[in-house]
Parts: C-alpha cells; sequence; structure tokens
C-alpha cells in the first residue's frame, strides 16, 4: 500500500473522522486547529474529548496547531466552518505545494456574495486541483463503523481515484462526480430545510408534513441550481437526496436540532446557545435569501424560515408558515 501524507484542517467531529478514515488506509495524518490544548489532549490520550469521545484515534493521526506541518502533504482536506474558511486557507497558503490535491468538506457558503468553498480554493490555488467532499455524513455515525458513503467530485478524475483509495474502506464508500458545483451546491443548500424538518418535528408534525418539506425543498434547491449553471440532476445522488434526507430526519444534526428548539418555542438565540456548535443553515439561509431575490428564483421555504428566524416573525405553532405560499407545479424541469 502506498502510504501518502494527508493534511486535515479542523478538528471538529467531521475533521477527526476524515483523519480516522483517512488513516485506517495507511496513511499519516495532520490534524490542524488553533486550540494548542486541544491538540496536546488528542496527541495525548488518542480522543477528541470534546468534538468526537467516542472514536479513538491511531498513532498515525497527529494533532497539530502548527499551519507549518502541513507542508508535505499529498493532500490537504479543509474541514472548517465556512465562516472561518477563507481565512484559513489564506494562512495555508504558504505551505501547500502545486501538486497538492485540495479537498473541502465544508458544507455551506461565504457570507458575502455566493462563493462556495471550492471556489475560494480556486482562488488562491489556481495550480492545484480541487474536489470536493459531500454526501449523508453524520461523524458519529462513522465514528462508530455504520455503513455510509460519500461523493468525491472534480473534473480531475486521478484527485477522484486518488481519494476513493485514500478514504474507502468495508464500511465507508467513496462515490465519484464530475460536478463539484452541484454536488457542493446541495451540501450547503440541504441544511436550510433541516431546519425547517427540525422546527416541523418540535411542533409534532406528521410523516406526511417531512415528506413534503423535504420533496418542496429539493425542488427549490433544483430552481437555485439550474439558474446558477449546476446540474439539478446531480441532486438526485448520494450529494442532493442522500444527504437532504439524512439531514432532515437525523436529530444528529445540528440543523434539525436547531429546528427542533425553535418550534418547541426556545428563541435563536437560546437554540444557538443549546446546540452550541457551528449551525451553517443559519448562514446558508441569509445568503440564499439575497441570491434567490436578486435572481428571482422562487423559494417559499426559504422565503418563510429568512422571516421567522431574522425578521421575527410569529411560527404561531403552525407548520403552514414554514412552508410560506408555495407554487402549484409539482416536479420541476418538466414542461
Amino acid at each position: 500500500m502506498n502510504k501518502k501524507n494527508i493534511s486535515v484542517l479542523g478538528g471538529g467531529s467531521w475533521g477527526t473522522v476524515l483523519a480516522y478514515l483517512a488513516s485506517l488506509n495507511g496513511n499519516y495524518v495532520s490534524l490542524w486547529m488553533r486550540d494548542k490544548e486541544l491538540v496536546e489532549t488528542i496527541n495525548q490520550s488518542r480522543v477528541n474529548q470534546r468534538y468526537l469521545p467516542s472514536l479513538d484515534l491511531s498513532s498515525k493521526v497527529k494533532a497539530t496547531s502548527d499551519m507549518q506541518d502541513i507542508e508535505s502533504s499529498d493532500t490537504v482536506i479543509f474541514c472548517v466552518p465556512s465562516d472561518a474558511f477563507r481565512e484559513v486557507s489564506e494562512l495555508a497558503s504558504s505551505y501547500i505545494q502545486e501538486s497538492s490535491y485540495l479537498i473541502t468538506a465544508t458544507k455551506g457558503v461565504e457570507k458575502e456574495g455566493f462563493s462556495l468553498m471550492s471556489q475560494i480554493l480556486e482562488e488562491h490555488y489556481p495550480a492545484n486541483s480541487i474536489g470536493v467532499i459531500s454526501g449523508p455524513n453524520l461523524a458519529e455515525e462513522i465514528a462508530e463503523g455504520q455503513l455510509s458513503g460519500t461523493v468525491i467530485a472534480s473534473q480531475d478524475a486521478t484527485l477522484r481515484d486518488s481519494v476513493i483509495k485514500d478514504l474507502s474502506n468495508d464500511f465507508f464508500k467513496v462515490y465519484e462526480n464530475n460536478d463539484p458545483y452541484g454536488v457542493e451546491m446541495g451540501g450547503a443548500l440541504k441544511n436550510i430545510y433541516a431546519i425547517a424538518c427540525g422546527i416541523a418535528d418540535g411542533l409534532n408534525s406528521g410523516e406526511n408534513t417531512i415528506g413534503m418539506i423535504m420533496t418542496r425543498g429539493l425542488g427549490e434547491m433544483g430552481r437555485l441550481a439550474a439558474d446558477l449553471g449546476a446540474n439539478p440532476q446531480t441532486f438526485l445522488g448520494l450529494a442532493g437526496v442522500g444527504d437532504l434526507i439524512t439531514t432532515c430526519a437525523s436529530p444528529l444534526s445540528r440543523n434539525h436540532q436547531f429546528g427542533k428548539c425553535i418550534g418547541e418555542g426556545l428563541s435563536v438565540e437560546e437554540a444557538k446557545q443549546k446546540i452550541g456548535q457551528t449551525i451553517e443553515g443559519l448562514k446558508t439561509l441569509k445568503v440564499v435569501k439575497n441570491i434567490a431575490d436578486n435572481h428571482a428564483v422562487e423559494m417559499p421555504i426559504v422565503d418563510s424560515l429568512y422571516k421567522i428566524i431574522y425578521k421575527g416573525s410569529n411560527l404561531n405553532g403552525s407548520i403552514q408558515n414554514v412552508l410560506g405560499q408555495d407554487i402549484v407545479k409539482d416536479v420541476e424541469f418538466i414542461n
């Protein structure tokens, strides 16, 4: 087996489990994070007690707060929150080689404009091959060895093949796609609808309601994707429907948890404090609302959630206020 040097930037639950997966295939992994105290704890105990205490890391994973440690990496996986992504990308630029594969595993969009994380990497690293990892990936379940899958999307087939070899095993399957923009959009947009489904859960809505929110949400995602130049059919794969179902239905999803808190009557700030970790869907909602308005794309669920979360509209205990004024057509892209 050809051992590689792989770096994962971001020491949260998802970054930690990606480092773990890479190490299972014999690769040497640098797990970078800012918190020096957490670095020391991980290297001593072999466990990320803060974010993933159930997972034992092998000696092939070395936690570090020194960005210079990524210098010899064959592959660098960025797995930091979207609002820190540009800063970390710039910070890493002095140490990344042009031959390194660069992967974003962050699901979100930049607040300013509608820049996806891969587009930020393209700005900073025009000579590197870039890919996107996205799919129905709850870190806790992967850490338990439960069967899971993800998508590596890139226009570089060699990169896709490399990531498949680096991360695949008997319980974690990696599939390939050549539409990185669509795959990344799916991973970012579904967080909005997970919040909506969480609200429905908090209001004790039935399964019919949850199914309707997911399906109408998928239609909204497809409309925006088509308008922005992605292939809406990409959403029929793991990074679209697969991720949407998992995130919308699972109580492990932070976005779902946040929505449930709102449905149960907590304020936005109270819900944020209760979750205690990054809720990507909140940031994505604000950006998507702006881009949908500017492009005249109909997204009723986005409109309603924005009013509830950012404008203080009263939920009034009714899921109707989340669904908004929906359009009549059922299936999109059929004349």
